[in-house]
């Protein structure tokens, strides 16, 4: 009767241990810093963008010579800040949804159920980093 227990028991933890390995989720990720870096075309939008916030600037120093008050030179200060947020998002969301979308991509080539970001894997998973970048350049 005992051995009978016994068999059982092992088999029950045997059975749930292969269940669970089953249900493991491939973990993968990717350093996002480098696949912006390798992103064709970037280098030309972080110019635009740089060349928007020194029009915004040589605006905003123009403009301020008129103006009476702190309060007035505030105000068009918050003005041009937000068209330049407004530029730089307008110029880098469809790269980074790009971006998110060949990762999707990706990952579910190499069947890897979840991406995080380089810095947040401390051990373990798969880097898909050299694929994403790969990929981008292809498309």
């Amino acid at each position: 009767m005992k051995k009978k227990l016994m068999t059982l028991l092992c088999s029950l933890l045997m059975a749930l241990g292969f269940s669970t390995s089953a249900f493991a989720a491939e973990l993968g990720f990717v350093d996002w810093n480098a696949v912006v870096a390798n992103y064709p075309g970037i280098k030309q939008v972080a110019q635009e963008v740089i060349a928007e916030k020194a029009r915004l600037q040589e605006q905003f120093n123009t403009e301020s010579k008129a103006l009476a008050t702190d309060q007035e030179k505030i105000e068009l200060a918050n003005k041009l800040n937000a068209q330049m947020a407004q530029f730089e998002q307008g110029k880098y969301e469809p790269i980074n949804k790009k971006i998110r979308e060949t990762i999707l991509s990706v990952a579910q080539a190499n069947k890897v159920d979840s991406v995080v970001n380089a810095n947040a894997m401390i051990v373990g998973g798969k880097d898909l980093t050299k694929k994403v970048i790969t990929a981008l350049k292809v498309q």
